[in-house]
């Protein structure tokens, strides 16, 4: 399974494009240009609008890809969904 997710680091910051792949309940392998930029910790946001979301930290780092666990499931507010439109993956 592969499919198209971004990663929120947070107000004022662009979406990040990735490709999520090799999903377990526990995490997932992203496929990401620059993982050596991400911080420790994210947002994964999993829908077109950035509806559904999982809390990430990261477990290891590889060219192009990281491995994350994830630490939350959740959903963002219809609020704040209207403030969050992703770009498409570059990856």
């Amino acid at each position: 399974m592969r499919y198209t997710a971004w990663v929120g680091l947070g107000e004022g910051s662009p979406l990040r494009g990735c490709i999520v792949s090799e999903v377990s309940e526990t995490g997932a392998r992203l496929d990401i240009e620059h993982p050596e930029d991400l911080p420790e910790t994210f947002n994964l946001l999993l829908s077109g609008r950035g509806g559904i979301y999982r809390r990430c930290r990261i477990v290891w780092r590889s060219q192009g890809r990281v491995g994350v666990q994830f630490e939350k499931i959740g959903s963002f507010s219809q609020s704040e969904r209207a403030t969050r439109t992703p770009e498409p993956a570059d990856t």
